[in-house]
């Protein structure tokens, strides 16, 4: 039998981690391994020794029980990725220790199994992105797709970050746009380059809302991130709104020669150590105030 969580101390959980270390989104994520852990946990003092335990049966190809579905309703991995379970150790960390009142000082790194997922983001060439954004007026029915799909690679925008947008946000006259990051970003104001900027004050200027939020779909209501990325993907890029958003354009920044720092900046990574990645991908040199 499932052993339900109560909500009262859901929300009290999410009042301490959601703004301080971790997004909305993370947070979804956050409470389905929580639910997983408590469904599992046989009851009294956790300890390490039930995380590394947790962990092993989350990687163990051959467990018969708590096959959960994932966060979209479809049956999950028999084995869950190292970078899920990492996830995974990290969010029942911060529960044991809200929760339980019990603080376990090791690393998830030092708790998960295996080694660190390689990575190996998908992303487009840039004549691909030009064709992409050129033919979206043709290849669907929504007015402002091509617009949204300038101003996420250009403003390297998460679907979470594109679709709350407000009109407001957005200033022609200097080409400044104000986003708010989710995943425990900055806060950031964005130059947009004056392609991006034409393409869409053209597009409000044919716009029938004139505030609000900026992106419409076909019915005039706002976008929310799971209709816009699956919208891409069906239309306009098969490989996905964050392959498009926020791989392509940082790779592009990195391999034109823009500087590492202004990369992390415009991508506004919580961690510097994030950016490296990509760098390193790329075979771009990492500067030492950025870690491993």
């Amino acid at each position: 039998m499932t052993k339900a969580v109560p909500q009262e101390d859901m929300d009290r959980f999410r009042e301490r981690v959601v703004g301080r270390s971790i997004g909305e989104d993370t947070f979804t994520a956050y409470k389905l391994w929580i639910e997983r852990f408590e469904q599992w946990f046989a009851g009294g003092e956790p300890s390490i020794r039930d995380l590394e335990d947790f962990d092993s049966m989350l990687e163990d190809p051959a467990r018969p029980t708590y096959a959960w579905e994932n966060d979209v309703g479809r049956p999950a991995p028999i084995s869950y990725s190292y970078s899920s379970r990492n996830q995974a150790i990290s969010a029942v960390k911060k529960w044991i220790r809200r929760q339980y009142g019990v603080d376990i000082p090791e690393q998830p790194g030092d708790i998960v199994l295996g080694e660190e997922d390689s990575f190996t983001p998908t992303y487009l060439s840039r004549e691909r992105v030009r064709d992409i954004v050129e033919s979206a007026g043709s290849v669907c029915n929504c007015d402002g797709c091509a617009a949204a799909l300038a101003v996420s690679y250009d403003a390297v925008l998460r679907a979470s970050e594109l679709v709350q947008l407000d009109v407001a946000d957005l200033s022609p006259e200097t080409g400044e746009l104000a986003v708010t990051a989710t995943k425990g970003s900055r806060d950031s104001t964005i130059k947009l380059g004056e392609n991006t900027v034409e393409r869409v004050t053209a597009y409000l200027r044919e716009a029938t809302h004139s505030t609000g939020p900026l992106f419409r779909n076909t019915y005039g209501d706002p976008w929310n991130k799971g209709a816009w990325s699956t919208h891409v993907i069906r239309y306009h890029v098969e490989e996905g709104s964050h392959a498009f958003g926020r791989h392509t354009p940082i790779l592009h920044q990195l391999e034109a020669g823009v500087s590492f720092g202004n990369v992390y900046r415009r991508a506004r990574h919580k961690n510097p150590a994030t950016t490296a990645r990509y760098a390193r991908y790329v075979d771009v040199d990492v500067p030492s105030w950025a870690g491993e």
